[in-house]
């Protein structure tokens, strides 16, 4: 079965059974164990989509997050016109050196 192809299954609604997503339905639509749905339900129809998980930064990431929340929290922040200075500064600092260097 090729990628965008329908698949289509039918199944039985039991009295003590909850519904259950076929595997091979679950495959084509690319969901796997521990991903969220969403249901919704109207006449006569149910919806199921899948969720795009939040994004859940690494170890690293974390720590240099936390490590700003805490700089922010004690008021040590730059403003983004400061940023853009000093960007701006290194910049042609580093242009001055490679001009220095490298003399044509």
């Amino acid at each position: 079965m090729g990628v965008g192809q329908s698949l289509d299954v039918t199944t039985v609604v039991k009295q003590k059974a909850e519904l259950v997503v076929p595997q091979r339905i679950r495959r084509q639509a690319g969901i796997k164990v521990g991903d969220q749905l969403e249901f919704k339900a109207t006449s006569r129809r149910i919806t199921i989509t899948a969720i795009a998980p939040a994004y859940k930064p690494n170890k690293a990431e974390a720590a240099a997050i936390r490590k700003g929340e805490a700089e922010i929290a004690r008021g040590e922040f730059v403003t983004l016109d400061g940023l853009i200075h000093d960007l701006d500064h290194r910049r042609r600092k580093n242009s001055a050196k490679a001009t220095r260097q490298n003399p044509r």
